[in-house]
C-alpha cells in the first residue's frame, strides 16, 4: 500500500460522509491508528444498519439513538465474513429485527435462508460480496481479487448493482 489510511480517505473509500468514520471510532469498532479495507465494509455495514427502523418502532431522524445492543454483532458479523474462505461475490449479510445476524454464500443459501427462516419476515440483506469485490486500490483485502472477477455464479447474481445498494451520504447529516 502506497501510504496511511486516513479517515477521510476511508470516508471517501465508503462512499459516505467522515461523521460515519467518526462514530465507528467512537463506538469502537474501528481504530484510526490502523485502517484498512475491512474498516470500510465496517463503516458501510454501520451506516446502513444504524439508520435501519424496524415496522412498528417509530423514530425521528434528529432523535438521539443510542448504540443498539445487536449493532457491533452485525458489524463483526461483516468482518468474519469478510475473512473466511467460502465468501462469494454472492455473499450477503442478514439482519433481523430479534435474530442474530446471518451471512449465505450464494444463491442458494440465500433462496432456503428466505424460505426455511424469513417466510413472511422483515429482513435486510447487505451484499457484503459485492461490497468487498467493489473495494477501490489501496483497500483490497486478500478475498477481493479472488471476487473481483466474477465466475458463473456472480454473473447470474440478482442483486442490485453495489453502487445502487450503499447508504446515502445526505443522511449522515
Amino acid at each position: 500500500m502506497a501510504g496511511r489510511i486516513t479517515p477521510a480517505s476511508l470516508a471517501t473509500a465508503a462512499k459516505l460522509n467522515r461523521i460515519w468514520v467518526k462514530k465507528a471510532t467512537d463506538l469502537g469498532l474501528i481504530s484510526p491508528a490502523s485502517l484498512d479495507g475491512e474498516d470500510v465494509i465496517a463503516v458501510q455495514v454501520l451506516a446502513v444498519v444504524d439508520q435501519l427502523v424496524w415496522p412498528g418502532n417509530k423514530r425521528s431522524r434528529s432523535q438521539s439513538r443510542t448504540l443498539e445492543v445487536s449493532l457491533p454483532l452485525v458489524v463483526n458479523t461483516a468482518r468474519n465474513a469478510i475473512s473466511d474462505a467460502s465468501t462469494t461475490r454472492d455473499t450477503v449479510l442478514w439482519v433481523m429485527q430479534d435474530k442474530v445476524p446471518v451471512v449465505t454464500n450464494t444463491l442458494g443459501e440465500r433462496a432456503q435462508y428466505v424460505i426455511d427462516v424469513l417466510g413472511r419476515r422483515c429482513a435486510y440483506a447487505i451484499p457484503l460480496g459485492e461490497w468487498i469485490a467493489a473495494l477501490p486500490d489501496g483497500y483490497q483485502v486478500p478475498a477481493t481479487r479472488r471476487l473481483a472477477t466474477p465466475g458463473p455464479p456472480a454473473a447470474d447474481s440478482t442483486d442490485a448493482p453495489y453502487g445502487d445498494s450503499l447508504p446515502d451520504e445526505s443522511a449522515a447529516a
